[in-house]
């Protein structure tokens, strides 16, 4: 195993994840190989595994990346929109996200076809790392009056759900899509959170 410093290591992995996305973006995670990786990387093969036990799991470390940046932006979206009922406000929060995977082209191709691949791929405690991190963010919801009748981990398996199938919807044109991710938001969010009056 190389040696590296700690000024090295962040060097080397900030160019794993900048190469990685762009592979993964413009070739999709089942045609990149490790050896394209470390290429465009400029490192040798071996020192990719100081950092990552395979492609499939720079891929996620690059997504929940780029998912990090996209809900520093949704806090914004949230306290704009607070005095929206609950049940709304998470509606046009999840519509409000998908509109902004327009700006993260990796996580916009993503579909059913990547997650079963990635389920298959890698071990259960990283998809479950994934899940938590997609709950704390279920979690500060709350704090602008959103209440889950069921607990946060199916809200959160659900919520993870959608946002693939709504992913698979992207070849409809945009009014269809609009329509049917609306359709689809109404019944869930009605069954999952408590709104004024219920």
């Amino acid at each position: 195993m190389p040696k590296f410093s700690d000024a090295e290591k962040e060097i080397i992995k900030q160019k794993l994840m900048q190469e990685g996305e762009r592979l993964f973006t413009s070739y999709g995670i089942k045609k990149v190989t490790i050896d394209e990786i470390v290429q465009a990387a400029g490192i040798a093969k071996g020192s990719f595994y100081s950092f990552y036990s395979n492609k499939e799991h720079l891929y996620m470390d690059i997504a929940g990346n780029l998912q990090f940046k996209m809900w520093r932006e949704m806090d914004a979206f949230l306290n704009e929109n607070r005095s929206l009922p609950p049940r709304e406000l998470c509606k046009q929060c999840f519509l409000w996200m998908f509109k902004e995977l327009q700006r993260y082209p990796m996580l916009k191709q993503a579909n059913s076809e990547t997650a079963d691949y990635l389920y298959r791929k890698l071990p259960p405690e990283v998809i479950e790392a994934h899940t938590k991190d997609d709950g704390h963010e279920l979690i500060k919801l709350q704090e602008y009056g959103v209440q889950f009748k069921c607990g946060i981990e199916i809200a959160t398996k659900t919520l993870q759900t959608l946002a693939i199938s709504f992913l698979n919807l992207q070849q409809e044109n945009a009014a269809d899509q609009k329509t049917i991710m609306e359709l689809i938001l109404d019944g869930v969010l009605k069954e999952m959170i408590s709104d004024e009056g219920d």
